[in-house]
């Protein structure tokens, strides 16, 4: 059952970076109209998150929770290819999130919800223990200076918490452009007791099926910086 922190420990997580860019006053207008009904809410099991989504046979569903959408290119793209399925979005970028709104109006997809505020605290706060059957987290904040690697989302104690809420056979797939950044992921996901590399003899993952490159892809590629990829399954 998800917990409610105090004020002082929802000051644990903070957010680094950019949490709004420009927003235009129409777009404001828009996320203000249409954001609250999308907005995911707390719910006490996996049953009752799934029933938030209003699917025909939600038992069948498999439910997804992107990290980081970025401008929502991702997460309306597997939206889009997966209506069956259930999706969860995580971000603080207030244009990134009107972005998309608005490709999910385009797409008509109604199989999304979205929680505006820190990973940590959406995931103690907002997701069940034992719900999530995908974790998709790309291209994080690498956040390359030494000083800075405590930033970094991939940690020791998130992937704790990420695992407590994946139910078991669940997978976890990330993809960097940052090639230190994804010799870290790689070690503190090996590492990490509850998670399991679906490469057999370890290592990156291939691009996965129905993959998208995204205009934020694009850009590592034409600074020659390739993705790689990780695909971890729960024990």
């Amino acid at each position: 059952m998800p917990i409610t922190l105090t004020p002082d420990e929802r000051q644990r997580y903070k957010t680094h970076g950019r949490k709004r860019g420009f927003l235009k006053a129409k777009d404001a207008e828009h996320l203000k109209v249409n954001l609250p009904g999308l907005t995911l809410v707390e719910s006490n099991d996996r049953e009752m998150l799934l029933a938030q989504f209003k699917q025909e046979k939600p038992e069948e569903s498999k439910l997804w929770l992107e990290i980081g959408f970025g401008n929502g290119e991702y997460l309306s793209h597997l939206a889009a290819i997966h209506p069956q399925d259930c999706f969860i979005g995580i971000d603080v970028f207030l244009e990134g999130v009107s972005a998309l709104l608005r490709r999910l109006e385009r797409q008509d997809s109604v199989n999304v919800k979205v929680a505006v505020d820190n990973a940590n605290i959406v995931l103690l706060e907002k997701i069940p223990l034992n719900s999530l059957d995908r974790v998709v987290i790309n291209f994080p904040d690498p956040w390359p200076k030494k000083r800075h690697h405590k930033r970094r989302l991939v940690q020791k104690a998130f992937l704790d918490l990420i695992s407590q809420r994946m139910v078991s056979g669940g997978q976890v797939s990330l993809a960097t452009d940052w090639a230190e950044y994804s010799e870290w992921m790689l070690e503190h996901l090996e590492a990490h007791e509850d998670f399991l590399n679906t490469i057999t003899n370890g290592g990156f993952a291939p691009q996965p099926e129905n993959w998208l490159t995204t205009s934020f892809q694009k850009k590592g590629i034409k600074a020659n910086r390739p993705a790689r990829h990780l695909l971890f399954q729960k024990r």
